[in-house]
């Protein structure tokens, strides 16, 4: 990947270019990732009111994989990459869509699936900026029950396209590399459960304008420096299961830097009593 921010196409897309590209572009998919953490997914949420032709993507079944919750890999460990072209398939994804992803929330949700596509070899996939509010505040409608019932697709997925690490790399990180904690103050402190040791905090809060959008790349860039995140260095992030970090991982990727995710997190790292904790 490009290390040039202004040779990588954005990872973003408005509600007026969506609108402008639902109009024509056969080839888009718009998948609705709305999420709760620790929670089952949001179908309810869905049928009650989506973008135009938007289908429902599961995340902690679809973007996950259970069987490995279930053995102490993390709140959402990373797919079968076969399973995870199965499910694409069954909502209408080919090789050659175009994939556009939003949320209800902050965007984390939208980012993990995001970052999961894109890990598996996709190569055009955005974030509605703003999600499903800045859709709404455009002036323009939802749907409401079941979507159309897509054609199935074809795709072929190739794991590995972004960098992430596993728990054994976090436990041996090089020393010139970063691991940001991007979970709330609170829990990063003693106050909450602690950090795992090295990580410096940027709560993923910081990443979101009034406007519910993502900041622009100075004010991030300035932030990250108030938070003594030198994006000269090699960055790794986590959160409490591998959706916050992923947004953070999209943001910064918008200003031509590579993070490497975290997809257990903190979910992963506790799960095991014997891993060191800092307060």
């Amino acid at each position: 990947m490009t290390s040039n921010p202004s040779l990588r196409p954005s990872n973003l897309i408005s509600a007026e270019d969506l609108a402008t590209a639902l109009d024509g572009d056969s080839k888009l998919v718009l998948l609705d990732v709305r999420f709760t953490p620790g929670k089952p997914g949001r179908r309810d949420s869905y049928l009650e009111g989506h973008l135009p032709g938007a289908h429902y993507i599961d995340l902690p079944n679809e973007l996950a994989d259970p069987a490995a919750r279930q053995h102490g890999r993390g709140s959402n460990p990373l797919p079968q990459i076969e399973r995870l072209a199965e499910d694409l398939g069954r909502l209408g994804v080919s090789n050659g869509s175009r994939i556009v992803v939003y949320d209800d929330t902050n965007g984390a949700p939208a980012a993990r699936a995001w970052w999961t596509l894109t890990w598996a070899g996709l190569t055009d996939v955005k974030l509605l900026d703003g999600g499903l509010a800045s859709w709404k505040a455009s002036g323009r409608t939802v749907e409401t029950g079941e979507g159309v019932v897509p054609s199935i697709g074809r795709v072929e997925l190739i794991a590995n396209t972004l960098p992430s690490i596993d728990v054994n790399q976090v436990a041996s990180l090089p020393a010139d590399t970063t691991l940001v904690d991007v979970r709330p103050s609170s829990s990063f402190t003693g106050e909450g459960n602690g950090h795992i040791p090295g990580a410096k905090s940027f709560p993923v809060d910081r990443l979101i304008g009034t406007d519910g959008k993502l900041i622009a790349p100075g004010e991030l860039k300035q932030k990250l420096s108030e938070a003594d995140i030198d994006l000269s260095q090699p960055i790794a992030a986590y959160c409490g299961g591998g959706i916050a970090s992923s947004l953070f991982t999209l943001a910064l990727s918008e200003i031509g830097k590579d993070v490497a995710l975290y997809p257990g997190s903190w979910s992963e790292w506790t799960a095991d009593k014997s891993r060191p904790v800092e307060l």
